[in-house]
């Protein structure tokens, strides 16, 4: 386990291509909404991972995207953490977000992390030359699935990713360089986020090394005054205009087709949409949100090309008017 906040990262960078400033917006407006929740006493999930096996298993999976699982990231507390979990009982929204994955028809488990300490924490190392890249596993992450009696049970990893095609070697694996980011700025400095990336990107990279898989990533999942448990993707946007729309944000096609893959299904699901509007000076205006029920509805069904991703790509949108949108105390009221 990292000894230090800087540890921490340090690994973070290893596990991250790109760390452009719409990353940095994004992680700071996903710490800007877990304030607003924790100021009006929600309860949520900091995020997880549905992963797809890579290719088809040959005579055991013929098409992957139905394959999907999802990874729940526990934490163990650091010592460098004032506050954090322990690995103890599963909280309300840890078990909220699990049935709604299972009511989803995606299996789902809780990875937990076993045998922690401090000492002679390692770092994966890029290649370089004559330096073969390596990827340590400095402590296990064990799945587990929650029993009928209510508790959790741990369950084999290989059972769990049967369909999944196994690892030759390293080949695939990316470990990217140290030292791009400046551990004094914000959000940097703060333990409780630091924590929170680190055992979301451990979790990933852990399973990661044995098998083949492509993940999308969860920002959170929030729990509703009347108990219902809502799946959320945040973004930090300016709103756009036309004569058409009027004023309109947009949603890349990539997670509206992930809300959608959670919202498709008998037990009338919903997920949320939730906006920090911002001016042109990247200044915090609003909070907005909206069910996906209602920007289905609302947005319009053809795409257009949209700025850079989180990862410096080009994305494509589909706009959403800006009256669509609660202000996001009122949504979260109605919930």
């Amino acid at each position: 386990m990292p000894a230090t906040l800087s540890d921490a990262i340090s690994f973070l960078e290893t596990q991250w291509s790109s760390i452009t400033e719409n990353k940095v917006i994004g992680m700071l407006a996903e710490l800007r909404f877990k304030e607003f929740l924790i100021a009006r006493n929600y309860h949520f999930v900091s995020g997880g991972w549905i992963i797809t096996p890579g290719r088809p298993v040959f005579g055991s999976c013929d098409v992957p995207a139905r394959e999907k699982i999802c990874i729940l990231p526990r934490q163990h507390r650091f010592t460098w953490q004032e506050h954090g979990s322990q690995n103890g009982l599963l909280t309300p929204a840890e078990m909220s977000a699990y049935n709604y994955f299972r009511e989803a028809g995606v299996k789902t488990f809780f990875a937990t992390p076993v045998g922690v300490a401090e000492e002679n924490f390692k770092y994966p190392t890029p290649s370089g030359k004559k330096v073969r890249a390596l990827y340590p596993r400095p402590y296990e992450m064990q799945l587990q699935e929650v029993s009928p009696g209510g508790g959790v049970v741990s369950i084999d990893s290989k059972k769990v990713f049967s369909l999944f095609p196994e690892r030759k070697g390293n080949v695939g694996i990316r470990c990217h360089k140290m030292n791009r980011i400046n551990h004094q700025a914000t959000p940097w400095t703060s333990p409780s986020v630091v924590s929170d990336l680190f055992w979301f990107e451990y979790a990933r990279y852990f399973f990661q090394i044995d098998y083949l898989f492509s993940n999308n990533d969860l920002d959170l999942f929030v729990i509703g005054p009347s108990g219902a448990s809502y799946p959320v993707e945040i973004k930090s946007k300016a709103s756009a205009k036309n004569t058409a729309l009027g004023e309109w944000f947009g949603i890349d096609m990539g997670p509206f087709a992930k809300l959608t893959f959670f919202t498709a299904n008998k037990r009338n699901n919903d997920a949320l949409y939730v906006v920090e509007e911002v001016d042109l000076e990247k200044n915090h205006v609003q909070w907005l949100g909206i069910r996906f029920a209602d920007l289905v509805k609302s947005c319009s069904w053809v795409g257009q090309s949209g700025g850079k991703g989180m990862m410096g790509g080009a994305s494509s949108t589909f706009k959403i008017p800006k009256a669509a949108f609660l202000p996001l105390a009122d949504l979260l009221s109605s919930l």
